[in-house]
């Protein structure tokens, strides 16, 4: 990776979501953050952000599978791409869905601190 700074930034970020840590997602994510979902649907700021994963992460029926496919720094921008596999299961513990997208990831370098400025998720075929 081209930055230490940035790669603990992504690994924080990576960690929180596996652990399903909302304070420790929130603390990765800057104020004027933007979530686009595959679907389209816009989620804006920091506060709607951490309110969408209180609800995500209070659910135990997915798991998210990830691969860091390329990661690209630019002075105080950084650009990470990521390939993931969604996997939904019922109560039993039997998949219901999996889906495969990628989401990528902008940060923002924030008074010295790596942020995410903007997550963007799309579904692939």
């Amino acid at each position: 990776m081209a930055d230490s700074g940035l790669e603990r930034a992504l690994e924080e970020h990576l960690g929180a979501l596996e652990r399903k840590d909302l304070a420790a997602y929130a603390a990765t994510l800057a104020e004027e953050v933007v979530l686009i979902l595959p679907n389209g649907t816009v989620v804006d700021g920091k506060a709607a952000m951490v309110e969408f994963h209180r609800e995500m992460f209070a659910d135990d029926t997915w798991t998210q599978e990830r691969t860091v496919r390329k990661v690209t720094l630019a002075g105080s921008t950084g650009w990470v791409l990521i390939e993931y596999l969604w996997t939904t299961v019922d109560a039993t513990g039997a998949v219901e869905s999996q889906t495969r997208a990628y989401f990528t990831l902008t940060y923002a370098l924030v008074d010295g601190r790596w942020l995410v400025v903007a997550d963007q998720n799309t579904r692939l075929p």
